[in-house]
């Protein structure tokens, strides 16, 4: 084994708190469109079933599958789920998306609450106003447990259910662009292209990849994704999209005539962001998952998206899985127990906190007669930035501007 040649992209990108680290936009751009080239070059390796790759007496061999979605936030210990090798994209996905309904059912969810995504810090003006937000968001949260009880879980299943028809509607569309022979093939994937696994020189151009131990197999349509940068759950900027393309294109010369399978390829990576959205959510890899759902359900022109919901929530099928799941549930005195041991004398968070858990009607959504709730107009509420904003301009004693019909609009799924 030798010695990797080259620095970790990581000690370029940033680093806090020292002057000149930060890696400029030209760099940035570089980078990108070298990756572009190699995206491409994965592309050209094909294999017959999708799994992880071992090497096996000097052969190299598809096995059992060791992605980040059967494996992550133990996934691994689910019992009963495929996990390949896999003949077909559609076995590979639907393997994806049952460890992703198992996960949402029984094992911990972390910080993940559909309708109530963690505040982002690029959303506040200062640390201070970012702070406050993920105490009022940590208040909430913890107020009837709701991110492992039975409500959040079942908000889920829905999401992950609905997965299957999303992605079906868009690899249909994508399935024209691809020859043939490409439809049903696997490409090598790198699981990690990161800045702690991209090495590079003085004048940022890629040494090497390393980290390649859980290389895998996967279905084309998954790898024509630009790669998220600085981390995979970080999304490429919209300003270094043209240039990862360009880097692909001029890795097999760009020519229509005599690329046309290529050209098409490209014409793929540059339309696929509902293919990034849909891995983010089946990885549990963000932090803003409704956010993230919504930009997906948009892309795909899915039905409307509160109205889905609305009518899962008050379906017999859904109905039934919350109740099964509530067995699960903390008792009220657990629940009690938890909020006293979050909030502590917080008297004013955990009054604001079951205020808004009660105009949510969090505990009462799953119900065959939910349509005769204060709710019934089919707004779904959603606890996002513009909800934590305004408490606490209410709490400094000033409104900030902000009309109630904004409010409103920033606790409705109509405008996330």
């Amino acid at each position: 084994m030798s010695k990797a040649e080259g620095s970790p992209l990581q000690s370029a990108w940033l680093i806090p708190g020292v002057p000149g680290s930060r890696i400029t936009q030209e760099q940035k751009a570089k980078i990108v469109f070298q990756l572009g080239a190699i995206i491409w070059q994965l592309s050209r390796l094909r294999f017959g079933q999708g799994g992880s790759i071992f090497e096996e007496d000097g052969e190299i061999k598809v096995k059992t599958c060791l992605s980040r979605g059967l494996l992550m936030e133990q996934r691994d210990e689910l019992e009963d789920i495929p996990r390949g090798p896999f003949d077909t994209e559609t076995d590979f996905f639907e393997a994806h998306i049952t460890a992703f309904l198992e996960h949402v059912k029984y094992l911990p969810l972390a910080h993940h609450c559909f309708f109530a995504p963690v505040p982002a810090l690029s959303d506040y003006e200062s640390m201070s106003d970012y702070s406050a937000a993920v105490d009022l968001w940590n208040n909430f949260v913890a107020v009837k447990s709701k991110i492992d009880g039975s409500h959040n879980r079942t908000d889920f299943v829905i999401v992950g259910e609905a997965f299957q028809y999303m992605l079906a509607e868009w690899t249909h569309r994508l399935s024209g662009y691809f020859a043939k022979e490409d439809r049903h093939r696997f490409v090598l994937h790198h699981p990690d292209l990161s800045v702690n696994n991209i090495y590079v020189d003085q004048d940022f151009n890629i040494t090497c990849i390393i980290d390649w131990a859980f290389c895998s197999a996967i279905p084309l349509t998954m790898l024509l994704v630009p790669p998220g940068l600085p981390q995979p759950r970080n999304e490429l900027d919209d300003s270094l999209l043209p240039t990862f393309e360009d880097g692909f294109r001029q890795a097999f010369g760009g020519n229509l005539e005599a690329s046309s399978k290529e050209y098409m390829l490209s014409w793929v990576l540059s339309r696929n962001r509902p293919m990034w959205l849909f891995t983010q959510l089946l990885y549990l890899g963000s932090e803003t998952d409704y956010i993230l759902f919504k930009a997906l359900w948009d892309a795909t022109g899915s039905c409307d998206q509160g109205g889905f919901f609305r009518s899962m929530q008050s379906s017999e099928k859904y109905v039934s899985l919350q109740r099964e799941l509530a067995e699960d549930d903390p008792t009220a005195q657990e629940m009690n127990r938890k909020e006293k041991r979050c909030l502590g004398d917080d008297v004013q968070g955990l009054a604001i906190s079951r205020k808004l858990t009660m105009v949510s009607e969090w505990s009462s959504r799953y119900n065959l007669a939910y349509q005769q709730g204060i709710r019934r107009n089919g707004s779904i509420f959603v606890a996002d930035k513009r909800l934590w904003k305004w408490i606490a301009c209410c709490l400094k004693g000033s409104s900030g501007g902000l009309e109630a019909d904004s409010v409103h609009e920033g606790t409705s799924q109509s405008n996330p």
